[in-house]
Formats: C-alpha cells, sequence, structure tokens
C-alpha cells in the first residue's frame, strides 16, 4: 500500500488540518503565545521532521514519558540475519542511569522488533523497532508546563508547531535517539556483512577538556583511532574515594531498609560535595578546598595544593590511580587501595584515561551546580 502522502489526495479525503505560526511571544506562558493560520503553501512540509535518509530511511515516533519510543526502518534489504540480539548491545551502551555522569533515569531500554523479520532474517519490508518508556514520570514537570525552560527546546517546537509536548523534552528528549541508534545498529550490521565496514568512535571534548592529537593510535593501514572494544575498557574509570570522608551504612547499623538507603545516599551526597570542595575544579586548587585539605592532613604537605595533587580520585582500566586532573598518583606506604575503591564506573568512552578523568571531574563539577554542558562530540574514523 501506498501512504496516501505520497498521493495526490482524492475529493472524498477532508482537507488537512490548518497549520500554525506563531507571533514572537510577548507574554510569559505557553498558553498565552499568540497564534494565526498561514497558508499550507508557504510552510515547509513538517511531517518528515522524523524521517531521515532516501534508500536506508528511518522515522523515530515516541516522546519522553510517552508509553515507548522506536522507529520504522524502511529499505532494509531482505534475508539479512537479524534479531533483538543485534540490536541490544548498542542500545545498553546509551542506556541512561549508568553512572552519577548522565540523567538518573532508570530505564532498562529492551528493543522488540515488531515486524519486517521472520525466522530470524529481515523479509525487506519495514522493521518495526520499539522500546517501552518505563520510568514515566510526567508530574515531574507541572511547573514547566506554562512556562518554557531556558536550554531546552520547549519554546523552539512551540513557535515552529504550535504544541508541545508537557512533560520532559518530548521528541526534542534523548530518548528519541533509541530509534536512531537501534536503526544505525541494523545499518552497521549490513555494512558489516556486505562490505567487512566496522565503525568506532569515542569521546573526544566536553567542555574545554580534549583528547590530545597525539595520544590517538594509529592503526594498521593508514587507520587511526581505538576500536569499540577499547573504547568500553579504557574508556571507562572506576571512582575512588576517601573512606574518611565516606561512611557506608550496614544492616548492623540501620536494620531498615528504606532508611538505610536514604543514609547511604546522604552520605554519598555529602562525600561528593567534599571531594568537590577540595578540588576547586575550574582554577586550580580554591582556598576552600586548601583550607579543608589542610584541616584533614590530606596527602602531602598540609593545606597545599601539593596535597590535592596526590588525592587518589579515579582508577583505570589497568589499575592506574589518577588524581582529579588526570595526573598519576603514586600512593603513600600503607595505602589500601580497596578501602578506597567504590561499586561506581564511569562509562565516559574517552580511551585516553587521563583525559577522561578531567572530563569527569568537569561534569561533576557543572551537575553540582545544577548545569550541563556539552563538547566536540564522538570522533569518528
Amino acid at each position: 500500500k501506498t501512504s496516501l502522502h505520497n498521493q495526490t489526495r482524492p475529493q472524498q479525503y477532508a482537507p488537512a488540518p490548518p497549520r500554525w505560526t506563531h507571533a514572537q511571544p510577548s507574554l510569559k506562558k505557553n498558553s498565552e503565545l499568540a497564534a494565526k493560520p498561514v497558508d499550507e503553501g508557504q510552510v515547509t512540509d513538517r511531517r518528515r521532521m522524523s524521517s531521515f535518509g532516501t534508500l536506508f530511511r528511518v522515522s523515530t515516533f515516541g516522546e519522553s514519558h510517552c508509553k515507548g519510543v522506536g522507529a520504522i526502518v524502511d529499505g532494509c534489504p531482505p534475508c539479512l540475519a537479524l534479531t533483538e540480539a543485534d540490536i541490544q548491545p548498542q542500545l545498553s551502551r546509551r542506556r541512561p542511569g549508568q553512572s552519577r555522569l548522565t540523567t538518573p533515569r532508570e530505564e532498562k531500554d529492551l528493543v522488540t522488533i515488531m515486524s519486517g523479520t521472520e525466522h530470524g532474517h529481515t523479509l525487506g519490508t519495514p522493521i518495526g523497532l520499539f522500546v517501552p518508556n518505563e520510568d514515566q514520570r510526567p508530574g515531574d514537570y507541572k511547573e514547566m508546563s506554562d512556562i518554557p525552560r531556558p536550554g531546552h527546546a520547549d519554546l523552539t517546537y512551540l513557535l515552529k508547531y504550535g504544541n508541545k509536548a508537557s512533560s520532559g523534552g518530548g521528541r526534542s528528549s534523548a530518548r528519541e535517539t533509541i530509534g536512531r541508534v537501534a536503526a544505525g545498529a541494523i545499518a552497521e550490521k549490513w555494512l558489516a556483512v556486505t562490505y567487512g565496514t566496522h565503525i568506532s568512535c569515542w569521546v573526544s571534548s566536553i567542555g574545554d577538556v580534549s583528547v590530545p592529537e597525539s595520544a590517538v593510535p594509529a592503526g594498521e593501514g593508514g587507520a587511526f583511532g581505538w576500536t569499540r572494544a577499547q573504547v568500553d575498557e579504557q574508556g571507562t574509570l572506576r571512582m575512588l574515594r576517601d573512606p574518611a570522608s565516606l561512611r557506608v551504612w550496614t544492616e548492623r547499623d540501620e536494620p531498615d531498609d528504606a532508611k538505610r538507603k536514604a543514609a547511604n545516599v546522604a552520605s554519598e551526597i555529602a562525600a561528593e560535595e567534599d571531594f568537590l570542595k577540595l578540588v576547586g575544579v575550574h582554577a586550580g586548587a580554591s582556598a576552600a578546598g586548601l583550607k579543608e585539605a589542610g584541616a584533614r592532613g590530606v596527602g602531602a604537605a598540609t593545606g597545599s595544593e601539593a596535597a590535592l595533587k596526590a588525592l587518589p580520585c579515579y582508577e583505570d582500566w589497568q589499575g592506574v590511580i589518577y588524581n582529579w586532573q588526570g595526573e598519576l598518583v603514586t600512593p603513600s606506604n600503607g595505602f589500601d587501595l580497596a578501602q578506597w575503591r567504590t561499586k561506581e564506573l564511569l562509562p565516559l568512552r574517552c580511551p585516553h584515561p587521563p583525559t577522561a578523568c578531567r572530563m569527569a571531574t568537569l561534569i561533576r563539577q557543572v551537575k553540582l551546580e545544577k548545569d550541563s554542558i556539552g563538547g566536540g562530540g564522538g570522533r569518528l574514523w
């Protein structure tokens, strides 16, 4: 069947609803934005806002807090071996809630292939992919339903489409990328099977922190960079905590599960604030951090910047220890690494550990300030 969008609309069908454009808002509330209908011929076809590609065409669907998100992939050749197992690893890599550096939203992001395959092979027909939203909390956005949030796409959507989702970012939420990742996994498999093409990328910069060009390894045949396995392994850090600043509540300390969990969360928050006071992220060691380090006798000379440089903060995949600036730390005699290790892993996907340490510290500081930060993105070779 051919979509009516690709045909001349028969007379018996009702005309398309009017499209809307908005004047520049002079009032604060979304509901007060003035609107007027415009001639359909003057408006770019907005039906394609969520579709990409020509031969291999992907249309994503879903909003941040609806029942689910996904994609329709049209144009995938038939007879390609394909199951959820080919797609899930990539969705698991992008899944939220993996560390303190990302959104705390808890989602399993388990994909289901709804159509387009049979007996583990593609049919050449549209492939439907669906991932349910399990952590739906539309009530968290009540105070934002009338006023567009700074730094988000709320106002842009209102001005362009005359409407927006009332909870979360709607279509501009990072949840929308699930469909792109799932469709990309299918394209990636076809490229690998057909042409032996393999794709790897990594985080090369966040804010003003970048991987030095000299740190990017040279591969065979003129290739550069790390493999995906290396990115995942070498681009993950383990968080280290001074045991003197982090109290771990056990069942003996608090028998009640809920209270014990709350106590450990409060202890972790206090330890994180303590860490950020110590390092004074942006301008080297802050005066408050130096004073606190001196009071606690951290590391080398009391109250000096050298004390902070000697503070273990991260451990890389080889067991090498770094401070908050990504500089090597040589533990003093009697240092017990097991006491400093936490269960928390930071999958930064920056396979240059010194740079990854600086990135992690920067993100932690920005999150404490309830802000956000971007960068140069991933580098593709």
